[in-house]
């Protein structure tokens, strides 16, 4: 069995459900790996991964403390869940422990081969709010999310990879208070995606385009655009070794405009994967 728990600081305080970090985007698309060529990859039946939120140290009262799996059904099928948690950290007084938000999802994808150079990729995640966590955790909207994704090498002896994205967020509203983040639209909405990545020897750069619009969806015509640039740096210690841990930091920097004006920013994040093969153990 793999297990691959992940660790993943961000400091980001509005919610939405836009993939600002690239290596969530690149989980939806067909045969790509946030830590590169050499990296873990999605053949491994299952993976354990955690995510703490430390920006909720600076942030927030709490800690958000998502657990969750991807498990390889088939070659080409893979389910995934993921349940968020939330404690009080005790910095900013307190504001309880509880379950705050579930996700569900599948994706099936046909990645790249000499013969077929374009990989393709398809799925659908549910995204609910759980009780009546603090306002600050949820838009209290739950969100239907399906996406097709499309990856293919544009110039192979460069490592360029090319990449787009198209998808849907269809909401309803829930029982806990509608608390939307800054530009994101607060109606079913459509998203398109588009970009590059390039593997270096020790790094890896991506650019990413992102249209949201509810123009088609709803009676509403807002749009949001962000472009982002990033750059991933693996860690893999002497040589790579799928059951060692990988650290995998991320800096990227956020040009977004929106029905709430235009935001600049830069972007952190650290990821650490730990992976066992099947029949071994860790160290």
């Amino acid at each position: 069995m793999a297990f691959l728990p992940v660790i993943r600081a961000q400091d980001t305080a509005a919610v939405s459900t836009t993939f600002w970090d690239i290596s969530d985007l690149l989980d939806r698309l067909p045969d790509m790996s946030a830590f590169g060529s050499t990296g873990p990859t999605n053949s491994l039946p299952v993976r354990y991964y955690i995510r703490p939120h430390l920006g909720d140290f600076i942030h927030r009262s709490y800690l958000r403390l998502p657990v969750g799996a991807r498990v390889k059904i088939t070659e080409h099928l893979e389910l995934h869940t993921e349940l968020e948690s939330y404690f009080t950290h005790g910095l900013k007084g307190s504001a309880g422990n509880g379950l705050s938000q579930l996700q569900v999802g599948a994706k099936y994808e046909r990645v790249t081969t000499k013969e077929h150079p374009l990989g393709w990729s398809a799925g659908l995640d549910l995204q609910t709010p759980l009780s009546r966590p603090p306002i600050e955790l949820t838009d209290g909207y739950r969100h239907v999310l399906p996406y097709v994704a499309f990856s293919e090498p544009l110039v192979p002896s460069c490592n360029l990879v090319g990449y787009a994205s198209f998808g849907a967020d269809l909401i309803s509203h829930t029982a806990l208070p509608s608390n939307f983040g800054s530009n994101q639209l607060h109606t079913d909405a459509l998203t398109f995606s588009i970009g590059a990545t390039r593997d270096f020897k020790r790094f890896k750069l991506a650019l990413t385009g992102t249209w949201n619009t509810s123009l088609l969806l709803s009676n509403e015509n807002h749009n949001v655009f962000a472009l982002r640039p990033d750059i991933l740096i693996p860690v893999f210690g002497k040589r790579y070794r799928p059951d060692h841990a990988h650290l995998l930091l991320i800096f990227g920097g956020r040009a977004v405009h929106g029905p709430d004006g235009t935001d600049l920013g830069l972007n952190g994040s650290l990821r650490i994967e730990f992976a066992v093969q099947p029949g071994r153990t860790s160290n």
